[in-house]
């Protein structure tokens, strides 16, 4: 059931946001196009004020229009975990999504899992439109990317396994940042709507409430692990990298998703109010 409510959930974003997926690298080659454009009207043909000053225009016309969209998608997505969550569990289309026959949690995991899909594919995108604004500019940018390739890849093969093992767990941990920045909204937005007649007031202060209180138990926690000198800094090809660390941030940050899951699936099966 819950693969079901997941595949419901993406049908319902797909009209939104595979367009901007598509348009973003799109723009950013032709951004690209239009520098590149731009480079060689100014070096070749400095007498031909005409094409200068329109290959000016439409380089700032692409600029815009990039930083838009970038600046477009990155709203999008933050009103649409906000959005769904609100609308679907808390508003009227909540009547319809507690009448169907699966648990409170997994209605709250189906919103999650569709939450971090949506953000690490609009960072993907976002990363991969600036690479081909970056590469696609200038030949200079190409030659030293395939330089940097080159040499970087020679001491990856050299450091092994190790490498690798570093890279999942950062990875790991900006997974584990996206689902708990994204249960966060979700436990505030859960005991805000406990407020009668003031949510989103309500929403907002116990965001900024639940920021407080984690902050201060994250820093208590961290000062005590490193008061019995848990961690020790140790050095791998030349960058200070410390496994424990990394294990240590991992877990805090499945902790409070954990409870913060907890909290909002608690809130929403016996205390919620429906507007």
């Amino acid at each position: 059931m819950l693969r079901k409510l997941f595949k419901y959930e993406v049908k319902s974003i797909s009209r939104v946001f595979i367009p901007m997926w598509i348009l973003t690298p799109v723009v950013a080659l032709l951004l690209s196009a239009s520098i590149r454009s731009m480079s060689l009207w100014t070096e070749n043909f400095l007498s031909s004020t005409f094409m200068v000053a329109g290959s000016g225009i439409l380089l700032m016309i692409m600029s815009l229009l990039f930083f838009g969209i970038i600046v477009g998608l990155f709203v999008m997505t933050i009103l649409f975990i906000i959005q769904r969550f609100w609308n679907g569990l808390l508003k009227d289309e909540g009547y319809l999504m507690f009448t169907l026959p699966v648990k409170t949690w997994q209605l709250v995991v189906s919103k999650a899992i569709t939450a971090t899909f949506v953000s690490c594919i609009g960072i993907i995108v976002g990363i991969f439109s600036c690479m081909i604004l970056a590469v696609f500019s200038t030949s200079e940018i190409i030659e030293s990317l395939a330089y940097v390739w080159k040499y970087a890849f020679r001491d990856i093969l050299k450091i092994g396994p190790e490498f690798w093992f570093y890279l999942l767990l950062s990875l790991l941990l900006l997974v584990a940042g996206i689902v708990g920045s994204i249960y966060h909204v979700y436990v505030a937005m859960a005991v805000g709507q406990l407020w009668q007649d003031h949510k989103v007031l309500g929403s907002c202060l116990s965001f900024v409430g639940i920021s407080i209180i984690v902050s201060i138990l994250t820093n208590i926690v961290e000062y005590i692990v490193y008061g019995f000198g848990v961690f020790e800094w140790s050095y791998v090809a030349g960058n200070a990298i410390n496994t424990w660390y990394l294990l240590f941030t991992l877990l805090i940050q499945i902790i409070q998703i954990m409870i913060y899951h907890v909290i909002t699936e608690r809130l929403l099966a016996t205390r919620l109010n429906l507007e």
